[in-house]
């Protein structure tokens, strides 16, 4: 008897300290589950985030594609409620912008100079521009490796189109300040000709011979239906040759998806292709969804 008392005794102790384990595993879980919830739960907010800026996207293309080319809205906004998420897009051309892959050179001297640049430091920086993107003679190629190297820096340009607007940092004489507020003004998705109706009045300033009555008829045909080509060359004057309203195949959008308290935005540039079954290109896509957006 008593050692069967000791064998119970024993199984007894082991039971218990089984339980106890248990116990001690269970408090260990549910601290490793309280702290990781909530970065267990990221990856559904992010897929519910760029599923709601995803069907902005969609919106944005489709109610652009629902005209007919010639009459497609150069500018415009519209809300919709997509599930539990509220989506705000507001879009425009991007014939808006300077091309840095086609506008003229004093186009480019002109922007950069509007932008706080000296006369001469704005020519400048569009040479750099102009060099970048062209196929240089020899001569030329090393007359701006020299530039470059003047500068402290161990690559010249590209010799091909700017890949992406982020590019003209990389240029010589470019400093940071002026390269971030470029970048509102700019695209490598747009054409030579801007479209008056819808450029920012930064960028109708950079136009080479602009003047208050050319920039205030372009104000007023805002307002009105889209000028054709007579008209427009009418109201523009000498700048007839730098300026088109013809409708572009690329459109810059940015979308704001508020869900769960929070507002999360990206900028998108779409290329509408009108092909099936893929009528449109997402050619950039920049969100803040990584510790950018902004509570409320």
């Amino acid at each position: 008897m008593t050692g069967r008392r000791h064998e119970d005794g024993f199984v007894l102790i082991a039971v218990l300290w089984m339980l106890a384990a248990l116990s001690a595993l269970a408090s260990a879980y549910a601290v490793y589950a309280v702290q990781t919830a909530p970065s267990a739960a990221l990856p559904q907010e992010r897929l519910r985030a760029e599923a709601a800026l995803r069907a902005g996207v969609e919106l944005c293309a489709f109610r652009q594609l629902a005209w007919p080319k010639p009459e497609r809205p150069d500018a415009g906004a519209f809300s919709a409620e997509v599930g539990n998420s509220r989506i705000d897009v507001v879009y425009r051309s991007e014939s808006a912008r300077v091309d840095l892959n086609a506008a003229p050179h004093d186009v480019i001297a002109g922007l950069f100079q509007q932008l706080g640049a000296t006369s001469a430091n704005a020519g400048f920086l569009a040479d750099r521009v102009v060099a970048w993107r062209g196929r240089l003679k020899e001569s030329d190629r090393r007359k701006e490796a020299a530039i470059y190297a003047k500068a402290g820096l161990s690559y010249g340009p590209l010799g091909a189109p700017f890949d992406n607007a982020l590019d003209i940092a990389l240029l010589p004489g470019m400093t940071p300040a002026l390269a971030a507020q470029a970048l509102r003004f700019v695209t490598v998705f747009g054409a030579a000709k801007i479209d008056p109706l819808i450029a920012d009045p930064t960028v109708l300033a950079a136009l080479p011979g602009m003047t208050p009555q050319i920039a205030n008829n372009f104000v007023r045909a805002r307002n009105g239906p889209r000028p054709d080509a007579a008209a427009l060359g009418q109201m523009a004057g000498s700048l007839k040759d730098l300026v088109s309203v013809d409708p572009s195949d690329y459109v810059r959008a940015e979308i704001v998806a508020s869900l769960n308290g929070r507002r999360l935005r990206a900028e998108v540039v779409l290329k509408l292709t009108e092909r099936s079954p893929s009528p449109y290109e997402v050619l950039f896509w920049r969100d803040d969804f990584d510790g950018e957006g902004t509570g409320g």
